[in-house]
């Protein structure tokens, strides 16, 4: 076994999420810990040696400074990763010392990657021109404002394009840790820390950072809030354009503009992810047949649900139960 040992630089800053550290530093640790030797060499760093305040209140210990990073020398083995976080985003942005770090990285080849609203480090740097890129939900369009040239993917839990891997908000960080073990190792490394702390090494339902009810409460629309939560209660309705119109008082034009500014969808491709994310509960928390979840959330036939699900969440009902349900609830 080659047992090289790639460096994980985690550039941080006063006021950032302590998640976005945390989250993918435990995963790179476990790595080691499954491996039985140092796999990835951790290491936290910020503009000064020492404590360094999060936005939880609470404070970690730096190692290294960006300048210490940058002597030590950065190559193709090596990651340097972005965290975001408020309230010190802004400031660590206009200091230009993360983006000096990043561009450096890059120029000796080294892997980029970012956390959350980290994605806009990379941004100011000039590493997303041209790129597919994400970031927090709550982000996204300031991140298309900022530089129109980034393909924002409002949807994705992480991207990579290239050598530059970006990830969605806070726990997503997460998710792109175990990504890139994946890569560097191989996907049964990758599951082995997934379970070990007890989480989806693929979030069952694709890439969605939060289901379609929850897009809709977070609108400004109560007009939406209220028929996601019509469509939710029934899902096994005939939700047709007309039915959807009538219920918010508006004409089936209106009511297609309005989903496509708030919500990015159609209105058949909204109703149709809240069955989905209705039938991926009901496979993974009840004992239902596969059939009888098909008809109650609202697809009217296990054919319809199988080409969905084949779809949106790349398995079939009954690959998604058997790789996701909890052991002692039996299909």
């Amino acid at each position: 076994m080659n047992k090289t040992t790639r460096h994980i630089v985690l550039a941080a800053f006063d006021g950032c999420q302590m998640l976005d550290i945390a989250g993918p530093m435990q995963m790179f640790a476990s790595a080691n810990d499954e491996l039985g030797y140092p796999a990835y060499g951790l290491i936290l760093a910020a503009r000064q040696r020492g404590p360094f305040r999060t936005s939880s209140g609470l404070s970690l210990m730096a190692e290294s400074t960006f300048a210490e990073v940058e002597s030590a020398g950065l190559g193709p083995l090596d990651t340097v990763m972005a965290i975001g976080g408020e309230p010190g985003l802004q400031a660590a942005l206009e200091s230009g010392e993360i983006c000096a770090l990043l561009r450096l990285a890059a120029e000796r080849g080294a892997r980029l990657a970012s956390v959350c609203t980290g994605t806009f480090f990379l941004s100011a740097a000039g590493l997303l021109d041209g790129r597919r890129a994400a970031t927090h939900w709550r982000a996204v369009d300031h991140l298309r404002r900022a530089n129109p040239a980034i393909e924002v993917d409002p949807d994705a839990i992480y991207v990579r394009d290239g050598s530059i891997w970006s990830s969605a908000g806070v726990t997503a960080g997460i998710d792109l840790a175990l990504a890139l073990i994946e890569a560097d190792h191989d996907r049964a490394l990758a599951l082995a820390i997934a379970r070990t702390h007890v989480v989806f090494r693929v979030r069952p339902g694709g890439q969605s950072q939060f289901s379609s009810d929850l897009a809709a409460q977070s609108t400004e629309d109560g007009r939406l809030q209220r028929l996601a939560d019509k469509i939710a209660g029934q899902p096994d309705r005939d939700w047709n354009t007309d039915v959807l119109a009538g219920e918010i008082g508006v004409s089936v034009r209106t009511l297609s503009r309005l989903f496509r500014k708030q919500l990015n969808a159609s209105p058949a491709e909204f109703v149709e992810r809240i069955r989905i994310e209705q039938a991926r509960q009901a496979l993974l928390e009840s004992e239902a047949r596969i059939e009888t979840v098909a008809h109650a959330c609202g697809f009217g036939s296990l054919r319809r649900m199988d080409r969905a699900f084949s779809r949106i969440v790349s398995a079939t009902p009954s690959e998604f139960r058997n790789r996701f349900k909890p052991k002692g609830i039996s299909s």
